[in-house]
C-alpha cells in the first residue's frame, strides 16, 4: 500500500505541475495578444482620515492594433486610469500589463524605460516645450532614449512628413496654430513607433474642423504603424471612430455600443 500511495502522490504532483505549466503558458499567450491587459484594478486616494474609491475591480483589455475610446463624466477616474496604465502611479490592487509586462513587478526606473520604449502620449494641451523648435520637440522621445543625433534626423524627417509639417521643422510652437501644434504632438508620440498610444482629449482644445482633421490623421498613422490607441474623450463624434467603447462610471467599467452612445451616462 505504501508503494501505491507513493506512486499515486507522484502522479498527482506531476498532473498539478503540468496543469500549472499549461495554465501559465496559456495566460502568457493570451496577454501577448494585448497591448493593455487590466485585471481587477482598484485604486483609492486617502486624505486625512477619509478615503475615496476611484476605481473598483476594473478589468478590460486593448488588443494590438485596436482603437478603444474611454468615456465618462469629469471626475470618473479616466485620468487616474491612464496614469496607472502608464506607470505614473503605483498599482495598489490588481494588475496592469503593457505589451505583456506586468507593471507591479518592475521598479520606477524600469517603468520609465517601458514608457520610453512602448508608450506614446498625446495631451489636450499639446504639452510642447515652447523654447524648443518643432523638430526638437518631435525628437524628445528619441533623445530621452539616447538615440544619437545622426540617427534621429531621418526619423524626425519621416515623422514631420507624415503629419504634413516638413516645412515647419525650424519654427517654434507659438508660430503654429492649435491644429498644427497637435500634429507636432502626434509626430512626437509616434516617432519611436510605440506599441501603445495614450491620448487624453486630443481634440479638446481644437475647433470642430481642426479636431476632425487631427483625429483622421491620428487614426491613419496609428493604423499604419499597427499601434494600439486608448483614446479618452468627451466627444460622441470622436468616440465613434473607435473599434470599442468603454464607459467608466462609479468606479466600474463596461462596454458600450455605438448605438447607445447618445443615451449613455458619460454626457
Amino acid at each position: 500500500m505504501g508503494v501505491f500511495k507513493t506512486i499515486r502522490d507522484a502522479i498527482r504532483q506531476l498532473i498539478n505541475h503540468v496543469s500549472f505549466s499549461l495554465s501559465h503558458r496559456l495566460r502568457s499567450l493570451i496577454t501577448q495578444t494585448h497591448a493593455i491587459a487590466v485585471d481587477a484594478l482598484s485604486h483609492s486616494y486617502t486624505t486625512g482620515n477619509s478615503s475615496t474609491q476611484i476605481l473598483s475591480d476594473v478589468s478590460f483589455f486593448v488588443e494590438r492594433g485596436e482603437t478603444v475610446a474611454l468615456i465618462g463624466r469629469s471626475g470618473s477616474g479616466k485620468s487616474t486610469l491612464l496614469n496607472l496604465i502608464s506607470g505614473l502611479e503605483p498599482i495598489i490592487s490588481g494588475e496592469v500589463r503593457v505589451n505583456g509586462q506586468a507593471l507591479s513587478t518592475i521598479n520606477d526606473s524600469e517603468r520609465t524605460r517601458l514608457r520610453g520604449a512602448e508608450i506614446g502620449f498625446i495631451y489636450q494641451a499639446f504639452n510642447l516645450i515652447p523654447t524648443l523648435s518643432v523638430e526638437d520637440n518631435v525628437a524628445l522621445p528619441l533623445a530621452l532614449s539616447n538615440v544619437s543625433y545622426k540617427h534621429q534626423q531621418p526619423k524626425i524627417a519621416d515623422a514631420l512628413q507624415a503629419v504634413g509639417l516638413q516645412t515647419r521643422a525650424r519654427d517654434y510652437p507659438d508660430q503654429l496654430s492649435g491644429g498644427e501644434q497637435q500634429r507636432v504632438a502626434i509626430a512626437r508620440a509616434l516617432i519611436h513607433r510605440p506599441a501603445l498610444i495614450l491620448a487624453d482629449e486630443p481634440t479638446g482644445n481644437l475647433d470642430a474642423q481642426s479636431g476632425r482633421l487631427v483625429l483622421e490623421l491620428l487614426s491613419k498613422l496609428v493604423d499604419e504603424q499597427s499601434s494600439s490607441l486608448l483614446l479618452v474623450t468627451h466627444s460622441q463624434e470622436v468616440a465613434t471612430v473607435a473599434d470599442k467603447i468603454l464607459l467608466l462610471e462609479q468606479g466600474g467599467i463596461s462596454s458600450l455600443s455605438k448605438q447607445d452612445l447618445s443615451s449613455s451616462a458619460a454626457w
